[in-house]
């Protein structure tokens, strides 16, 4: 079986459809509508603070504040996934 179809749906080209607009390419938060919302560049630690993958994962699912809900088109497990394997890296390489 290849990997991508054991893996699921590609979380980093869904981002960069769905998320990147807002949140930047990078997660820096300077996305074309960035500007206009203020979201928090990801490596920012008032973005993730404290919060764990799952209430993370919750969020991308259920939106806060402008961010829009995002249950109808991704599973709890895919959320979940989208926050370890993408967002938590883009965080990583944003403090370096």
């Amino acid at each position: 079986m290849p990997l991508r179809a054991a893996a699921g749906r590609d979380l980093a080209a869904y981002y960069a459809a769905r998320c990147a607009v807002c949140h930047g390419e990078e997660g820096t938060g300077r996305g074309p509508d960035g500007a206009r919302l203020g979201p928090l560049p990801f490596a920012d630690p008032r973005a993730f603070g404290k919060a764990t993958d799952a209430e993370l994962a919750r969020t991308i699912r259920e939106g806060q504040g402008a961010m829009p809900a995002f249950r109808f088109l991704l599973s709890d497990a895919e959320a979940l996934r989208m926050v370890k394997d993408v967002l938590r890296p883009m965080a990583g390489k944003r403090r370096r």
